[in-house]
């Protein structure tokens, strides 16, 4: 998948579908907020015959972002692009991490095991449903301001900074395709719905588990980038998963699909090795 001309892809509610076809379980791959599937480009590479599904979400490939991300419309989706792949093995960056386990706990055929690269984790959400009141005008607004072009050059040099200061790795944000995941109006509207839907998301997965009232029946593998998640946040998501195994990367920061690519491999094998039926 290191050139875009070799994905095949497909459309699906307007996500862009990339599949590899391999060997299995399929591995599921999910962006964190405002990143594209050349994010996980070395990984597929220490992934090598293996069948592979990577969804970018509206806003990138030629699609058009159209409203706030929703946390069960999400799963759903996901469900549904999984297809006979099912069960798959979920590999989640960021904020994508919400999605994986509503994903498990509303569809729990989809998956069988998830790699949270290191995640985002609330501990309490419970503000998350007032921040989302007014998240849909924020979005818009933002969404209309980075059609301006100073505004998007602008919005695109900030993200491009801080996407650097998440990596040890900086010069592969250059590259043409990392380039284009946050250069276009429609990449940075797409990024910036996904990031005020940030709090509603939280929210959501908390009523969701609070509705379930039990654990996602499926294991989890925590790579933990630097800075280390604390020990509270540890505990959420220990609570969240039947069982929960903690890897401690030192050597990587948060774009972990770049700093650790062999590992995030490697917690993949392992989870399809011990859930082998």
């Amino acid at each position: 998948m290191t050139d875009a001309q070799d994905r095949w892809e497909s459309r699906f509610a307007e996500h862009t579908v990339h599949r590899r076809p391999g060997e299995g379980p399929t591995v599921v791959l999910l962006n964190g907020c405002g990143l594209a599937s050349v994010a996980w480009d070395a990984v597929v590479e220490a992934l090598p015959g293996r069948a592979i599904i990577a969804v970018d979400r509206p806003g990138r490939c030629g699609t058009v972002n159209d409203g706030l991300p929703d946390l069960r419309q999400e799963a759903g989706i996901l469900a549904r692009i999984i297809g006979d792949d099912a069960p798959a093995i979920v590999v989640a960056h960021s904020m994508a991490a919400f999605q994986a386990e509503a994903l498990v706990r509303l569809h729990p055929r989809s998956a069988r095991g998830i790699v949270l690269a290191d995640p985002a984790v609330e501990v309490s959400a419970r503000s998350g449903y007032l921040r989302r009141a007014g998240a849909a005008g924020i979005a818009r607004a933002l969404g209309s301001a980075v059609r301006v072009e100073p505004v998007r050059r602008l919005a695109a040099a900030a993200v491009r900074y801080g996407m650097r200061h998440e990596t040890s790795h900086p010069e592969v944000l250059d590259d043409e395709l990392w380039r284009a995941c946050h250069d276009s109006p429609e990449a940075l509207a797409a990024s910036a719905a996904e990031f005020v839907s940030y709090g509603g998301q939280a929210a959501d997965l908390a009523a969701l588990r609070a509705e379930q009232a039990a654990p996602a029946a499926v294991p989890a593998i925590l790579l933990d980038g630097k800075p280390f998640h604390s020990a509270s946040q540890e505990e959420a998501l220990a609570s969240a998963f039947s069982h929960l195994e903690i890897r401690r990367l030192p050597g990587s920061c948060h774009l972990m699909m770049l700093d650790a690519p062999g590992e995030i491999a490697r917690a993949v094998d392992d989870l399809s090795q011990a859930t082998a039926s």
